[in-house]
């Protein structure tokens, strides 16, 4: 991938590769729920969370072995230091009814209603391009 260097030179990620990712996220949730009595809380902890890692910088393990991420809107920032836009996405997709709409609006719109409501967008990454990433906590 080829940037300009600039921080608003980015390219979305295809929907296959999103796809993808959510479906090992989906797996990884679902294996942390087989755990007794703590395993659910932990899977929707990280359902919630998953978007946020600052150990993945900003990356669910889904979209790290994807090499995409979720970022902010306009000023392109990893979601390490904006938990609550993680939370914001995972939430839209617990919530029945909400969650097939939000469905819907992706394959329709190109994006999902989540990413319109926390003002995110879904990118590749790129080692390259540091200074788009937040390392420092």
């Amino acid at each position: 991938m080829a940037t300009s260097g600039q921080p608003d030179a980015v390219i979305n990620a295809p929907h296959m590769e999103r796809i993808i990712a959510a479906v090992i996220d989906i797996i990884i949730v679902t294996g942390l729920f087989l755990f007794p009595r703590v395993g659910w809380m932990i899977g929707i902890i990280y359902h919630l969370t998953k978007d946020s890692l600052p150990f993945l910088k900003g990356q669910s393990f889904g979209k790290h072995l994807m090499r995409i991420k979720v970022i902010t809107r306009p000023d392109n920032r990893s979601l390490v230091r904006h938990p609550e836009k993680s939370v914001i996405r995972g939430l839209v997709l617990l919530i029945p009814g909400l969650n097939l709409v939000d469905i819907w609006y992706f394959f329709t719109k190109g994006s999902r209603l989540a990413d319109y409501w926390a003002q995110t967008s879904v990118i590749y990454t790129s080692d390259e391009n540091p200074e788009s990433e937040d390392s420092s906590l």
